[in-house]
């Protein structure tokens, strides 16, 4: 299948229009979309302007590459819950390389039988942009997220640390997204109450996800269906093979990803 969408370089620091998104990917040119060594550095864009930094609706197929999200509410939304249909049959995103920092949500979330897969991304801070709710990755609705080589990582000793009222808050959008989802049964379930920065990767209402080789740096960080996790050493080196991928971060981080691992799970 030819390749007739592609964006390689540069970078995007929020929407064209007010509660856009940084790119909407629809599938109904059977095409797949490329993009390559970009970074969205959403950091400095008001929420109240934002929606997905990246969206792909209508059974898009999506490969990113050394692709850079800074910040952000809502990091990538893979199904969108209009066309469920074409989401299952057609669906698909390719994450190699690639790296989400402080953003709220989402990173990724897939929905409606989407197929998302990540090998070599680093995902960390997931809260630090935060509206509602904090998740990073997360399968539902019959979708999957597969991540190999895959790191998440949280800079807090714990949850929240003193930051109460977004605990809170948090908590009970938690809650009442559980609850929506599987009714007052859920109420019940002890996943119901984990708190936002600990949901690493997880799935429910018939998502799956499969981790293999993933890092974890605090030990409350959940990953679910992860069979072997590595240690900080190898984490390491995939980060030093995501940099060399990677635009420069420099410039927007003070120094490359390298020294921000260091930094992040010292």
């Amino acid at each position: 299948m030819s390749i007739i969408n592609q964006i390689i370089g540069g970078v995007c620091n929020g929407p064209d229009n007010p509660k856009g998104d940084g790119l909407t990917v629809y599938g109904s040119n059977n095409q797949p979309t490329v993009v390559r060594q970009r970074v969205y550095d959403f950091r400095v864009c008001p929420k109240a302007d934002q929606d997905e930094v990246l969206s792909g609706v209508d059974g898009a197929d999506v490969r990113l590459s050394g692709v850079v999200i800074l910040g952000g509410i809502k990091a990538i939304l893979a199904g969108n819950g209009d066309h469920p249909g074409n989401d299952t049959l057609s669906a698909r995103w390719l994450l190699e390389d690639c790296v989400i920092l402080g953003a709220g949500r989402r990173c990724p979330e897939a929905q409606d039988g989407t197929t998302v897969i990540m090998r070599r991304c680093w995902i960390h801070d997931w809260g630090r942009t935060f509206d509602v709710r904090a998740f990073g990755g997360w399968a539902h609705r019959g979708a999957r997220i597969i991540a190999e080589d895959c790191l998440f990582t949280q800079s807090h000793l714990w949850p929240w640390e003193l930051d109460v009222m977004t605990a809170i808050t948090d908590m009970g959008n938690h809650i009442g997204q559980t609850v929506n989802d599987n009714g007052l049964a859920a109420l019940l379930r002890p996943r119901t109450y984990l708190p936002g920065p600990c949901r690493g990767l997880t799935a429910d209402t018939g998502g799956l996800v499969l981790g293999t080789r993933c890092y974890r740096n605090r030990p409350w960080i959940k990953i679910d269906g992860c069979n072997n996790y590595i240690d900080r050493a190898a984490a390491r080196k995939i980060v030093a093979q995501i940099e060399t991928v990677c635009p420069d971060m420099t410039p927007y981080l003070g120094q490359g990803l390298t020294g921000c691992f260091d930094l992040a799970t010292i």
